[in-house]
């Protein structure tokens, strides 16, 4: 038999399968290299979206191989050989399965050797993820298979492709709301933050989905009576309502905080700086600006003495009414920053997201970005203005003209009272106070 799945490797449409599915999912890690490029957690996600195209692909490529006996009009001949049927499918579904399950692989393998020379974590859990998707790809190959055995029409493989992707494009756009039904979904919502990773129970709904397409798709394929062909309807069905229940609904039921990717990695000499290790490779840039800017921050009196990253306790769920999960508590003394790769190696406004507002970017009461905050960060740089990303925070220039007033008439006053008035600015943004530009203008006291 082993020599017969070769055979069918080899002649039937599998390794044109195989070369398919490497290529679409080159392609599709291709046009975001620049996000997941150091970072394999992220790699992981966007190797797992390809599922969204390629299943389509393996069923219409099964689908193919599936009308071979009635389009060659072999069937007869074929059917009267002395093994079960089941047999005599096993080579072909076996043939079709390496193919794709090498092909998926082999793609995962090329990025893992890429990531070793970038990366700065690497986790084996994480590969999970990809042997569950190779069984759903082989059970949408076997579907597909199934399929072109009892239809022989060639509308059948590009039907099967469009019905996937309607029903993919459906479970997502079903309710507006998040439901059971977003876990049969094969492109998910990304996580939010670079450290959350793929939870296990999401793992086990998807090998459960996978272990139920390719049991319905061997069944069908192999199928003679109509017993078989109720147990397959069966299986999925149980299968289908396993991948739904299991995982739980929302973000936290899919991610969970890797604390391994959350461990602090700190760059040597002083003020200590220290930043995730799934960002570790952006330390040997980042150090140098942030005890830059710990020295500006130095200015004011109770300045902090060592920055870390900030990190998230819990994963984010969007929608929720917090902004963002709680920060992992920080020893006194210490600034926390957020460093915004963005597909970068370096944070170009790093030094000015870390002396917004004194320190406070991410002290804890997320409120948005002010003219007060923005306009404490620039006096401590010695510049008129403030800019904190490349768009995100840029506003209009009527808000920073507003920055640039307050900055001028600041600078106005003697020295003392300067800094008098930026260190209660700093010290009443930690507090979660709003009202903030009077501290700076004098319109009220602190």
């Amino acid at each position: 038999m082993t020599r017969i799945a070769l055979t069918e490797l080899r002649r039937s449409n599998a390794l044109a399968m195989a070369a398919l599915i490497v290529a679409v999912s080159v392609a599709a890690l291709a046009t975001a290299v620049d996000l997941w490029l150091r970072e394999w957690l992220k790699f992981t996600y966007n190797h797992a979206t390809a599922l969204f195209i390629l299943v389509p692909l393996a069923m219409a490529g099964g689908a193919m191989l599936g009308r071979r006996e009635r389009r060659t009009r072999a069937e007869e001949l074929i059917a009267s050989t002395g093994r079960p049927r089941w047999q005599r499918i096993t080579p072909t579904a076996a043939a079709i399965a390496v193919a794709v399950a090498v092909a998926h692989l082999l793609v995962l393998t090329a990025g893992g050797i890429l990531l070793a020379q970038t990366a700065s974590y690497l986790s084996a859990g994480e590969l999970l993820v990809p042997l569950t998707d190779v069984v759903i790809l082989i059970g949408g190959a076997w579907l597909g298979l199934a399929a072109g055995r009892a239809w022989s029409s060639p509308l059948v493989p590009p039907a099967l492709a469009v019905v996937s992707l309607v029903v993919q494009v459906g479970l997502t756009e079903i309710s507006l709301d998040v439901t059971r039904l977003d876990n049969l979904a094969l492109i998910v919502q990304p996580p939010s933050y670079d450290w959350e990773a793929v939870n296990g129970r999401a793992v086990l709904g998807h090998l459960a989905l996978g272990a139920g397409l390719a049991a319905a798709g061997f069944l069908l394929a192999a199928a003679k009576s109509w017993r078989p062909r109720v147990a397959a309807v069966a299986v999925l069905a149980v299968a289908t309502m396993t991948a739904a229940m299991v995982p739980g609904v929302g973000m936290a039921a899919r991610y969970h905080v890797d604390t391994a990717a959350q461990r602090l990695v700190c760059a040597d000499g002083t003020p200590q700086v220290c930043v995730t290790a799934v960002h570790a490779f952006a330390l040997a840039q980042a150090a140098p600006d942030v005890r830059r800017a710990l020295g500006l921050l130095a200015k004011l009196p109770g300045a902090p003495q060592r920055a870390v990253e900030w990190r998230a306790d819990s994963v984010y769920e969007p929608g929720s009414a917090e902004s963002e999960p709680p920060a992992v508590p920080v020893a006194p003394g210490t600034v926390q920053f957020e460093l915004d790769l963005d597909g970068r190696q370096s944070d170009p406004h790093l030094v000015e997201s870390i002396v917004y507002g004194g320190g406070i970017f991410r002290g804890g009461c997320a409120e948005g970005v002010g003219v007060a905050e923005s306009a404490a960060g620039a006096w401590l740089m010695g510049t008129d203005d403030l800019v904190l990303d490349d768009g995100g925070f840029g506003y209009d220039e009527e808000w920073h003209a507003q920055i640039r007033d307050t900055v001028r008439k600041l600078r106005s006053l003697p020295e003392e009272e300067q800094t008098r008035r930026v260190t209660a600015l700093r010290d009443a943004a930690a507090a979660c106070r709003t009202d903030l530009l009077p501290i700076l203008t004098g319109e009220t006291h602190s």
